[in-house]
C-alpha cells in the first residue's frame, strides 16, 4: 500500500477499485491523476467494518438498500471512515419496487454484478423487485470482493469474457443461472484471465485463507441459496480476525501471518529480521506472541468486536533476560496452566512465561495453548522464582 501524505482524502468504491482518482485544481481547472490507496491496512479494514455496520444498522431498523450502485458509498482513505451512506435509497425491507426502476438514469439501480440473482431473475420475468436483507448480503459480498481485490465481478472469468457481446440483461441472467465464482475451491472453467484480472490474481495471494473461504461461501454456497450468504455478523467477525492476523514487526515488516516463515520447531519468523513468533492456539484460531506484541479485548475479553482495547502485553522478565511472558493488563483474571500442570491465577499486572506446553484461559473460557515440536530450553526451577517478575518490566 502506498503512503498517503494528504489528509481527509475521500474516495468512492470505483476509485478504490481503479486505485486512482481524478483531482481537479480549483484555480486552473486542470485535472490530475492521483492514487486512491488506503493509508494503512488498519484503515482498509476499518472501512470494510464501517460498511458492514451500515448494513447492520439499517437492517435493525427494518430497512433494505433499494439500490445496487456501489458508487453511493465513499470512504476516508486516511481512517477508513464511511463518509457517505446514501440514506435516500433506503426502503422498507420486503418492499416490492417496480421493474421500471431498472431503466432510470439516476444510477440507483442498474443491471450489474451487485444485483442479487433472485432480483435478476425477477427482472427477466418482468416482476417487481423485492429488496431484503438477503439481497443486501449479496450486494455486500460483491462490494467487499471489489473493495479488496480491485477487480470486476466475482464471476468475471473466462466464461464471462467469452460472452462479452451479450446484452446487460442476458449477461446478468447468465451469471445468475450458470455463473461460476472465478476463485472457486475446485478448478473451474471460469478462472481469472491474465491481462484482464491481474489485480485479482495478485491480491488474492496477499490476503489470508479466511478471507478466501468467506468469498467462496458467499458466491458458491450463497449464490442462489440466499440464507447461506454471509451476514453482517459473519463479516464483522472475519474482519476483526483479519485485523488481529495482520502483523507489524518491530523491524517495520508488515504482512498477514501467512507471509511469516515457518520454522521446524513450529514457531514462525519474520522474513526480514528473523524475529520469532510463538503461535498460541485454541485449535481453530491463533494468537501470535512476539517481543513487543499486544493482545486485545477481541482475543482475550468479552467483546469479540473490540479490536482497540489492549488487554495483554508481551514483555521481557526483568531478572532473566531472554525470558518473555504475557502480562495481563485487563480488568479480568486469567488462568494459566504450566508445563508441569501447575495452575495459577493471573490477575492484573501479573504474567505467565512463554514456555512450550503452557495453557491460558482468558475471560471467554476456552483454552489457548503453545505446543511446539521442539521444546524451549529453560531452567524450570530457576524460572519459577522469576516468573511473577514479568509484571515489573
Amino acid at each position: 500500500m502506498n503512503e498517503i501524505k494528504e489528509t481527509n482524502i475521500i474516495a468512492s468504491l470505483s476509485e478504490i477499485c481503479d486505485e486512482k482518482r481524478i483531482v481537479r485544481d480549483p484555480e486552473s481547472g486542470r485535472t490530475a491523476e492521483k492514487s486512491a490507496y488506503f493509508s494503512s491496512m488498519d484503515a482498509l479494514l476499518q472501512g470494510a467494518i464501517s460498511l458492514v455496520r451500515f448494513f447492520e444498522d439499517i437492517h435493525k431498523d427494518g430497512c433494505a438498500f433499494g439500490s445496487n450502485a456501489a458508487g453511493l458509498f465513499a470512504f476516508s482513505l486516511q481512517t477508513g471512515e464511511l463518509t457517505e451512506a446514501a440514506d435516500p435509497y433506503l426502503v422498507k425491507a420486503y418492499t416490492a419496487l417496480p421493474i421500471s426502476r431498472l431503466e432510470e438514469d439516476s444510477g440507483r439501480l442498474t443491471l450489474n454484478e451487485f444485483l442479487a440473482p433472485e432480483l435478476v431473475e425477477a427482472a427477466a420475468e418482468g416482476q417487481d423487485l423485492q429488496f431484503t436483507p438477503e439481497t443486501d448480503w449479496y450486494f455486500l459480498s460483491v462490494f467487499l470482493f471489489e473493495y479488496f481485490f480491485h477487480t470486476g465481478s466475482p464471476f468475471e472469468g473466462k466464461m464471462m469474457v467469452n460472452r462479452c457481446f451479450l446484452s446487460p440483461l442476458e449477461k446478468e441472467l447468465y451469471r445468475a443461472e450458470k455463473g461460476q465464482f472465478c476463485m472457486d475451491i475446485d478448478p473451474v472453467e471460469n478462472t481469472p484471465v491474465k491481462g484482464i484480472q491481474d489485480k485479482l490474481i495478485r491480491y488474492w495471494d496477499e490476503y489470508p485463507d479466511m478471507l478466501h473461504r468467506m468469498f467462496q461461501r458467499a458466491f458458491i454456497e450463497g449464490g442462489t441459496l440466499s440464507n447461506l450468504r454471509p451476514t453482517e455478523v459473519d463479516w464483522k467477525q472475519l474482519l476483526i480476525r483479519m485485523a488481529m492476523d495482520y502483523q507489524i514487526c518491530l523491524c517495520g515488516y508488515k504482512s498477514y501471518s501467512r507471509r511469516l516463515k515457518k520454522k521446524e520447531n513450529g514457531t514462525l519468523a519474520c522474513p526480514k529480521c528473523g524475529r520469532i513468533y510463538y503461535p498460541l492456539t485454541n485449535g481453530m484460531d491463533q494468537i501470535l506472541l512476539r517481543e513487543g506484541g499486544r493482545l486485545y479485548a477481541c482475543q482475550t475479553g468479552r467483546d469479540p468486536f473490540d479490536k482497540d482495547t489492549v488487554t495483554g502485553l508481551i514483555v521481557e522478565n526483568r531478572q532473566k533476560k531472554g525470558l518473555f511472558g504475557i502480562k495481563n493488563v485487563s480488568r479480568g483474571t486469567w488462568r494459566g496452566t504450566y508445563p508441569d500442570n501447575t495452575v495459577r491465577e493471573i490477575g492484573n499486572g501479573q504474567g505467565i512465561p512463554i514456555w512450550n506446553g503452557i495453557r491460558i484461559r482468558f475471560e471467554l473460557g476456552e483454552d489457548w495453548s503453545l505446543k511446539l515440536i521442539q521444546p524451549i530450553d529453560y531452567s524450570e526451577s530457576e524460572d519459577k522464582e522469576n516468573e511473577q517478575q514479568i509484571h515489573t518490566s
